[in-house]
């Protein structure tokens, strides 16, 4: 028996042959021996339902034929459904999948009677659930070959998946640390929260903004080094580079965009930050972008007229990059360069461009994310330089490389 170590938790069960004797039964009987706590369902949760309610969940076991009969009694597998049916089922599981994907990133198991290649096929059918498959999210599984294996079926695919290893040594770090922070408040005052709260109000900010970096830096400071090894997995990343150069090019960049830039489908409307980047759509073929760089807390307490501080942002077409020190060589003193920025460009803020606009007068931009810290601070405290530079008197002219040679000429 597999003792759970990244999978510990509830586990949520769909299945209708739950106490019918078959194979879901040892199942479950093998999710308890474990230590393990199962949400018994009997079929799916409605469209209405909301699926924050598995938050928490630490995986899904869901069986993909969930038809009974008049009496209520699951069909078996050699039971043809009608065409219609069956579309209709499989396209209810489909719809579930992609809701439940959007609330919990949690491994789903399937489990089918039929050729699990045929389940495999249809997920794979779906463009928003086929990265899923392939990336082994969604395991499909016959009933029998799981009986009792189920938290070693997990565990080996936790552990050979490095997002969800780090995910699951993210997260129970984290719940750690945010318990050891509201206990530790709640027992200096259970007000805690509310005299904050009075504090960011009188600072004209909005509170809601406030108290969520509050809570976000007062949980970082209480949690422990991730006990975390990835370095099995650094022979295979090689591999995987060495066979399609290209392909691992692509991935790095939308890993650095997601490292340092944040789509304005994230972010909340009407709150504003420095980094926010805008685009101005000249004519078809043109468009320009700008970077706000005014101070957080001028933002935080803004209303429509207020202005921000606008720089010109434009693409850099070939980046030279310092292999001693892994940083732009070619950057000027009158710019910032943010590598992979968007889409995998590299682009430059350039200081002496600005554009200072209320908000109420940029109908004519739209926000297409952010640049995150450190990077746009980093923007931010080289405008400041820039600013305050001072004028420096030249070199004599004696001294350039080119006077020395025709001197010896």
């Amino acid at each position: 028996m597999t003792v759970p170590h990244l999978f510990k938790g509830v586990a949520v069960v769909i299945d209708n042959g739950i106490g019918t004797g078959e194979a879901i039964d040892t199942i479950l009987a093998s999710i308890r021996a474990s230590g393990g706590h199962a949400i018994e369902l009997g079929k799916l949760p409605p469209p209405e339902y909301d699926l924050e309610h598995f938050a928490r969940v630490s995986f899904f076991i869901m069986d993909w034929n969930l038809a009974n009969d008049e009496n209520g009694i699951p069909l078996e597998a050699k039971v043809r459904l009608p065409e219609m049916l069956d579309k209709q089922m499989v396209a209810d599981n489909i719809d579930f999948l992609k809701r439940l994907r959007r609330s919990r990133h949690a491994p789903v198991v399937i489990f089918s009677n039929e050729d699990p290649d045929t389940v495999i096929d249809e997920l794979s059918a779906d463009g928003e659930l086929h990265k899923s498959v392939q990336e082994s999210h969604i395991l499909v599984k016959r009933k029998v070959d799981v009986a009792d294996k189920v938290y070693e079926i997990l565990e080996d695919w936790g552990n050979a998946t490095p997002s969800v290893l780090t995910l699951k040594t993210w997260e129970r770090n984290y719940i750690r640390a945010a318990n050891d922070l509201f206990i530790d408040l709640h027992n200096r005052t259970p007000y805690w929260p509310v005299l904050l709260w009075q504090t960011f109000g009188a600072d004209d900010i909005p509170p809601e903004v406030e108290m969520n970096k509050l809570l976000n830096r007062l949980v970082e400071s209480r949690m422990d080094l991730l006990a975390l090894e990835l370095k099995p997995f650094l022979e295979t990343v090689d591999q995987e580079r060495a066979k399609n150069h290209t392909d691992y090019i692509e991935s790095m960049n939308g890993v650095l965009e997601g490292e340092r830039f944040l789509r304005a489908s994230k972010l909340r409307d009407g709150i504003y930050a420095p980094g926010d980047i805008f685009e101005r759509v000249v004519n078809e073929d043109k468009r320009t972008y700008w970077m706000n760089i005014r101070a957080e807390c001028d933002c935080l307490r803004g209303s429509d007229s207020m202005e921000l501080y606008l720089l010109r942002v434009k693409l850099v077409e070939n980046p030279e990059i310092s292999p001693q020190f892994g940083l732009i060589s070619n950057e000027k003193d009158t710019e910032a360069v943010v590598f992979a920025m968007m889409d995998g460009k590299t682009y430059t803020v350039k200081f002496k461009d600005m554009d200072i606009r209320e908000l109420r007068k940029m109908k004519d931009m739209t926000r297409v994310g952010r640049l995150l810290p450190p990077f746009v601070t980093r923007v931010q405290q080289r405008y400041a330089s820039y600013l305050q530079r001072p004028g420096m008197p030249r070199i004599p002219e004696v001294f350039y490389p080119a006077a020395e040679e025709a001197v010896k000429a």
